[in-house]
């Protein structure tokens, strides 16, 4: 209760709110944390105003609060809808565990997530004297979670595969290979940048997008900023970017490159390839 109860709800919130605004989010908290003092205020000032600007415009207009919907059997079905939604982002990501990992993994990682909705249920047939016993399983289930895909380790051979047609990030190279009439594609990442491992599971390393940039027809450059380089930070504020996940191609059509989405899909990526090569169908044998 009080004031330190909002600001820890508030809190608690941007940090539910984290994993699903990163991807959109990424860029600017680039920018803020790579400029200088104001510009990092700034930015994190206009992310708080921007969680809070429904809160502040009650307050400003107490009058909106009437015009709300007002709490009943309705509340329950958007719970229903929004809890089904969740579940199938849960599936979704079990599969790029699948193709990241192993499949073992994503399979021992649902078999975790379905005991932990278990260990909640349970809770409700349990007296109260024994409901600390949920709450230490879902605790203990939580925690093991995070353990679990490392436990698994991809095949050597899939390793392998998945970076053998990848080259080292070269930015002077880049204008040369166009010159010959190459098409390049870069992909800047970093160990630690989740969104950068979801596109490579999802679209980079499989299908018909790894077997475009493992062919003859594009050159792929791969620039690994997992540790801090100047090098890779002055090519991504050459395109006004200062985050990662980032992605472009260049080509006799594109010299200068073209910026892709920070969240790749399949489309994208062959679209952007055949703007920039001036072939039509890159994706063909």
């Amino acid at each position: 209760q009080g004031i330190g109860g909002n600001f820890a709800t508030g809190a608690f919130a941007t940090l539910l709110a984290t994993p699903c605004s990163a991807p959109f989010l990424g860029t600017a908290v680039g920018f803020a944390l790579a400029g200088g003092n104001w510009d990092t205020f700034a930015v994190f000032a206009a992310l708080g105003v921007g969680m809070a600007a429904p809160y502040l415009l009650v307050a400003a207009f107490p009058g909106i609060a009437s015009r709300l919907p007002k709490p009943g059997a309705w509340m329950v079905r958007v719970k229903q809808i929004m809890g089904g939604a969740l579940a199938l982002t849960g599936v979704w990501l079990l599969s790029v565990i699948a193709v990241q990992v192993s499949l073992g993994a994503a399979l021992t990682l649902g078999a975790v997530m379905i005991a932990l909705g278990g260990a909640f249920l349970a809770r409700h047939y349990l007296d109260e004297t024994r409901r600390w016993i949920s709450g230490a399983l879902v605790a203990a289930l939580a925690i093991g979670a995070f353990f679990v895909p490392g436990q698994f380790e991809p095949s050597a051979a899939q390793a392998a595969q998945s970076k053998a047609h990848w080259r080292a990030f070269d930015q002077a190279a880049i204008s040369t290979l166009v010159a010959q009439g190459k098409t390049v594609f870069v992909d800047v990442t970093a160990e630690w940048c989740i969104t950068c491992q979801v596109n490579k599971a999802a679209v980079l390393n499989r299908g018909q997008v790894f077997d475009i940039l493992s062919g003859d027809a594009v050159v792929a450059m791969q620039a690994d900023w997992t540790r801090p380089s100047d090098i890779i930070a002055a090519y991504l504020a050459s395109f006004g970017r200062f985050g990662i996940p980032f992605n472009a191609v260049y080509g006799p059509k594109a010299p200068g490159g073209v910026a892709l989405p920070e969240l790749l899909t399949t489309g994208l990526v062959i679209s952007g390839l055949e703007k920039a090569s001036g072939r039509p169908n890159i994706a063909a044998k």
